[in-house]
């Protein structure tokens, strides 16, 4: 596994009333709420007043935001709203029972994002770009939310590409995000934010549009916090001491020592080096006697599910017992991280399908930098055959940090070995991608690994990347054609990879076919090119045709896929019906 897990020990324990606050930090307690929701002074209905006071009384949440869109509400439109939601919200507030809080949503191609804590609201008519926004949010000190992050929506912030300034003021990502129309689980957006280097933090929001503030779904943000108040909800907020829920009062702590979800542990380069350990805590507890947990995991880079416990039903109530809370999941595990830049955070399922996902507790040396997207690039790697090794190195240092020798291993059972090395110089506050040359020694499996050696460091910091089957070197070779508008994605994806899987090398190739590109290949795949509007040629020039025919002749296999006629002229057989002729 990409962590080696040392120790795991469960426990599944009958617990008395109160015991889920003696299972978090002294002080603290948890609080449940909706971070994400609209009124008429954008576009949804009735007032902030109204949401608050639904909010309070039918959803009997602890706090709840308004955060209506940020074009509403300039000084062109409807600034008064602004000012009107804040005098609305101060009504509404009372500490230590329940917290009123006004935001905004700016929302722009890239995606969207709420703002909390500024003294106005930021908008797409003045904050026209991500740079702006994120500008806005720093010169206030505010607090920023990617918004359901959901790659069939939006494009995700360039695919969650890595910016210091961002990340420095952006706390949360939407695990869950909805019910507007549907709720919707954004896991794989947060482990990509990740990734990339992100601090970021779970939250769960409903997104609100009709009357149904916090009634909509059960779905919660939950978090800890010294206090029901204004600040301490906000200082968890942005200590990301929070974590997304979809059962409206499940508590669930992930703690490592005196650190909670949120923090980062920073170790000695030894801990990587030399297989040292790091102890988690895991707590889930919930007062309602049908809600059992089934399934516990901790998930670190790459999605990686590093530890899981399966506890099945809950133990029933001894007899006695009263109060709330009875039953509680509790374990303690050990691992051993071999990242110099990890994450974890904490998934639990119930036995009827709720999720919750924490907050992230980072693992790293202390350089600031992060390592994603380290994997080889060729679909098949075969013994002595040059492969392409790709990796994303984020420096999230503000400044630049100049000659550092980036080296790539091969770890292998025989051993291990530098295949390659580079010195690349790392821009701050942002990734930096690098490329490597790898030759396989042999077939079989191996792993690579990735070294940084920074100046002004005496440790080297370690990235181990994923498990690699390398081939043999005369395994078939299959080229498949896409340099004609023959719709090659999305069509052929499946055969690549069952070629993949069944011990062929396919490849997809894009340049004019001559017989230069043929002598690497076994097998040519050619489906037929759709004639219109391309940006290849929709059709074969004669010394293609005539690179494949000789091909087939010196004993190359064809795969032609095609049509005879389609009805609306796209695609007509002449010119297969060529190559056939010249063969």
């Amino acid at each position: 596994s990409f962590l080696a897990l040392a120790l795991a020990i469960a426990l599944f324990l009958p617990i008395q009333q109160g015991a889920c606050a003696e299972a978090l930090p002294a002080s603290y307690d948890y609080y449940f709420g909706n971070l994400h929701s609209h009124t008429s002074y954008s576009d949804g209905v009735l007032t902030p007043s109204d949401a608050f006071r639904h909010a309070r009384h039918a959803a009997r949440m602890d706090f709840h935001a308004v955060t209506d869109h940020g074009y509403y509400m300039q000084e062109a439109t409807n600034l008064h709203h602004w000012f009107r939601a804040l005098e609305e919200a101060d009504q509404f507030y009372e500490p230590g029972r329940f917290v009123t809080l006004v935001g905004y949503e700016w929302t722009f191609t890239d995606g969207h994002m709420n703002g909390f804590d500024t003294p106005r609201a930021a908008s797409r008519d003045t904050q026209r770009n991500l740079t702006a926004f994120l500008e806005f949010l720093a010169e206030h000190n505010g607090i920023g939310v990617f918004n359901h992050p959901s790659y069939d929506i939006q494009p995700n912030w360039n695919d969650f590409e890595y910016r210091g300034l961002g990340d420095r003021q952006v706390s949360l990502l939407e695990v869950g995000s909805g019910p507007y129309r549907h709720n919707v689980r954004n896991e794989r957006a947060y482990k990509r934010a990740l990734d990339r280097g992100w601090h970021v933090g779970a939250v769960s929001s409903q997104d609100n549009h009709r009357a149904d503030w916090g009634t909509a779904a059960p779905t919660r943000t939950g978090l800890i916090a010294a206090e029901l108040t204004r600040e301490a909800v906000l200082s968890a907020m942005r200590g990301m001491r929070t974590y997304a829920t979809e059962d409206s009062n499940v508590r669930v702590l992930f703690a490592s020592g005196d650190s909670v979800m949120g923090d980062e542990i920073v170790v000695a380069p030894d801990v990587v080096i030399s297989g040292k350990s790091v102890e988690f805590r895991v707590y889930v507890a919930d007062p309602d006697a049908a809600d059992h947990l089934e399934l516990v995991q901790i998930v670190s880079n790459g999605g990686e599910v590093v530890w899981e416990s399966a506890p099945g039903q809950r133990q029933p109530r001894e007899a006695g017992q009263t109060g709330e809370a009875v039953g509680a999941y509790e374990a303690a595990v050990t691992l051993t991280p071999r990242s110099s830049y990890s994450w974890y955070y904490l998934r639990a399922v119930q036995g009827d399908g709720d999720v919750m996902v924490t907050s992230p507790i980072w693992v790293t040396t202390g350089s600031g930098i992060a390592v994603c997207d380290f994997a080889c690039a060729d679909t098949v790697v075969r013994s002595g055959v040059s492969a392409r090794v790709k990796a994303e190195i984020v420096n999230r240092n503000e400044r630049v940090i100049h000659g550092v020798t980036a080296v790539l291993y091969e770890a292998a059972a025989s051993g291990r070995r530098a295949v390659s090395s580079q010195r690349v110089d790392l821009r701050g506050w942002a990734g930096t991608d690098i490329w490597f040359d790898w030759s396989p020694a042999a077939p079989g499996e191996t792993r690579l690994e990735l070294e940084l050696l920074i100046p002004g460091r005496e440790a080297p910091i370690v990235f181990p990347g994923g498990p690699i089957l390398v081939r043999r070197a005369d395994i078939t070779r299959v080229l498949i054609d896409e340099g004609h508008n023959n719709r090659y994605t999305g069509y052929m994806d499946g055969l690549v990879a069952l070629l993949a899987a069944s011990d062929y090398s396919p490849r997809m190739g894009e340049e004019p076919i001559s017989l230069g590109v043929l002598a690497e290949t076994d097998i040519l795949v050619v489906n037929l090119p759709e004639i219109g509007f391309a940006l290849t040629p929709t059709s074969f020039e004669h010394d293609e045709l005539e690179a494949i025919a000789s091909f087939v002749e010196q004993g190359g296999s064809l795969l032609l896929a095609g049509w005879s006629h389609s009805p609306d002229g796209s695609r007509t057989c002449e010119q297969f019906n060529a190559l056939l002729q010249l063969m």
